[in-house]
C-alpha cells in the first residue's frame, strides 16, 4: 500500500472522528438542556451542530489527529501479533480509547496545570457523555479498519 493512500485514509478517519465526536458533543449538551425542560427544535439542533463543527471542529481535528497518530500504530502492531481477525476490533477500540483519553487528559490538564475545576468539554463530565464521545472515535477507528488493508506479515 502506498504511503500516500495510508496517509489519506488516516486523515479521512481523523475527519470522520472529528465530525462524529463533535456531533456527539453537541447532542449530549442539548440533551442535558432538554432534560431540564428546554425545548430544542430540530432547526436549532442542526444550527448548533453546524456551529460546533465550525467552532470546535478545527481544534478537535488537531487533538484527534494526535490521539489517532498514537493509537492506530499501536492497534496495528497488536493486530499483527494477534492476527487478522483482531484488526477491526483493535482499530475500533483504539479510536474510542484515544478519544476518551484525550477528553480525560484535557480535564486533568485544566485541573493540574491551571488549577481549574471546570471540565472544558462539557459533554465529558458524565460517564454517558464520555462514552458518547468515545463512540465517535470508535466509529472513526472502524472506518479506518474498513479502508486500510492489513500490512503483510512475514
Amino acid at each position: 500500500m502506498s504511503i500516500f493512500r495510508t496517509v489519506l485514509i488516516f486523515v479521512l478517519s481523523v475527519l470522520v472522528g472529528t465530525v462524529l465526536v463533535s456531533i456527539a458533543n453537541t447532542h449530549v449538551v442539548l440533551q442535558s438542556l432538554a432534560a431540564v425542560g428546554a425545548e430544542i427544535p430540530p432547526a436549532v439542533r442542526i444550527d448548533a451542530i453546524t456551529r460546533d463543527l465550525l467552532g470546535f471542529g478545527p481544534t478537535l481535528f488537531i487533538v484527534v489527529l494526535i490521539g489517532f497518530a498514537i493509537a492506530f500504530p499501536v492497534a496495528g502492531w497488536i493486530a499483527r501479533l494477534l492476527g487478522k481477525p483482531w484488526r477491526r476490533i483493535g482499530f475500533t477500540l483504539a479510536g474510542g480509547v484515544a478519544v476518551a483519553c484525550i477528553m480525560l487528559a484535557i480535564t486533568a490538564f485544566y485541573a493540574e496545570a491551571l488549577q481549574s475545576t471546570i471540565t472544558p468539554v462539557a459533554s465529558s463530565r458524565t460517564l454517558g457523555g464520555l462514552l458518547s464521545l468515545a463512540l465517535g472515535g470508535a466509529g472513526a477507528g472502524f472506518f479506518f479498519s474498513l479502508l486500510k488493508r492489513p500490512a503483510h506479515t512475514r
